[in-house]
C-alpha cells in the first residue's frame, strides 16, 4: 500500500562500495553508507509460489553493470555501457536455472518517492527518488525499468520498502526479441539534476546523474555464467 508520509534510508555500518564513473576505465570510486537490501527477498514473498525455490540469481555477460556486450540477438556491443543490471534467470534449489516472466511483480527497493515515469523502448520506467539520513541532503535514484507500473503508482506518491510498484512489462513486441527482465538502476543525481523532460538518455550523461553498481545492494547470492554457457544462448 503506498503512503504519503516522509522517509529516509537509514544510516548503517555496512559500506558498500560503488564504481562512481560512467564508462568502463578503471577510475575513482567512492563509498557510501547504505544497507543491503531485503529486494529479492521482498519479490520471492511477493511472487509465491512463482519464485517458491529461488536460490540465487544467474547473470550472463551483458547483464551486469557497465558491460559493453549485449545479452540478447546478435550479443554485439551495445550503443553505451549498460547503465545497471537484468534480473532475467535465477537458479532455484534443484538447480535449475529458470526465467522470471511478464507475471512477476516487483517491489520498490528503500522508502522513497516516486519522482517520475516514462516510456522506454520495451515499456516504462519508474524512477524513486531516496534521501541517505547520514548524509544530510544527498539523494540516490533507484531506476526500474521495462516494466508495466501498477495503476494506482503516480508520480509525487511517497512508498514504503517493499510497496509493489509494477510487472514486469510484456516483451512480445520486441523485434529483438528481447525476453521479459527488470531492468534496475542506482544513481547519484548532479546539481544540474532535473525531472523536467527527463527521458532514458538523460541517466548516461554524467553532468546530470553518476551511475552505481547496484549490485552490492541486491540480497541472495549471484552466480556469473559464461557466454557460451547453453542457459545464456537460450536467454
Amino acid at each position: 500500500m503506498v503512503s504519503r508520509q516522509k522517509y529516509l534510508l537509514k544510516k548503517t555500518d555496512v559500506e558498500i562500495r560503488m564504481n562512481l564513473k560512467k564508462s568502463l576505465d578503471p577510475g575513482p570510486a567512492g563509498t557510501l553508507p547504505l544497507k543491503k537490501s531485503r529486494f529479492t527477498e521482498m519479490l520471492i514473498e511477493a511472487n509465491a509460489p512463482e519464485l517458491r525455490g529461488f536460490d540465487r540469481w544467474i547473470f550472463c555477460e551483458g547483464m551486469l553493470f557497465n558491460s559493453p556486450n549485449k545479452w540478447w540477438g546478435d550479443r554485439g556491443r551495445r550503443d553505451f555501457p549498460h547503465e545497471g543490471i537484468d534480473l532475467c534467470l535465477y537458479r532455484d534449489s534443484s538447480g535449475r536455472i529458470r526465467r522470471i516472466d511478464d507475471s512477476i511483480r516487483f517491489p520498490v527497493v528503500a522508502a522513497g518517492t516516486v519522482q517520475a515515469m516514462f516510456k522506454d523502448y520495451l515499456g516504462k520506467a519508474v524512477l524513486v527518488e531516496h534521501q541517505i539520513q547520514a548524509t544530510g541532503s544527498q539523494r540516490l535514484i533507484s531506476f526500474y525499468a521495462h516494466t508495466d507500473p501498477d495503476p494506482n503508482i503516480g508520480v509525487g506518491m511517497m512508498v514504503k520498502e517493499g510497496d509493489i510498484i509494477g510487472a514486469l512489462a510484456d516483451t512480445s513486441h520486441s523485434k529483438a526479441g528481447i525476453r521479459p527482465h527488470l531492468h534496475f538502476s542506482i544513481g547519484m543525481p548532479t546539481k544540474s539534476f532535473s525531472y523536467d523532460g527527463l527521458v532514458w538518455n538523460t541517466i548516461r550523461r554524467p553532468e546530470m546523474m553518476i551511475l552505481l553498481d547496484p549490485l552490492p545492494v541486491i540480497d541472495r547470492p549471484y552466480q556469473k555464467l559464461a557466454a557460451d554457457d547453453p542457459a545464456c544462448r537460450q536467454s
